[in-house]
């Protein structure tokens, strides 16, 4: 499976439960280990393989369901 890292706000209480969401669902649903890493502040990127493949937009957060989806696209069939 490919590396997921996600970058999150180091100092912003909703994006780090929204970003522990997010892993855990990875795991539960694809069963993918993320790697979480202080980002900027206010952001929530995703990264597969080192690329960005979904991030927040303004006040946005993206669900599981949009980041498990951006990680399914950006990941090839069979890897």
């Amino acid at each position: 499976m490919a590396s997921v890292v996600i970058k999150r706000c180091p100092v912003c209480p909703s994006i780090g439960s929204q970003v522990e969401g997010i892993a855990a669902a990875l795991r539960n649903d694809m069963h993918v280990v993320a790697s979480i890493e202080d980002g900027a502040r206010g952001e929530l990127s995703v990264y597969v393989d080192g690329s960005p493949v979904i991030q927040k937009h303004g006040d946005d957060m993206p669900s599981a369901s949009a980041v498990e989806a951006a990680i399914r696209n950006a990941v090839p069939i069979g890897v």
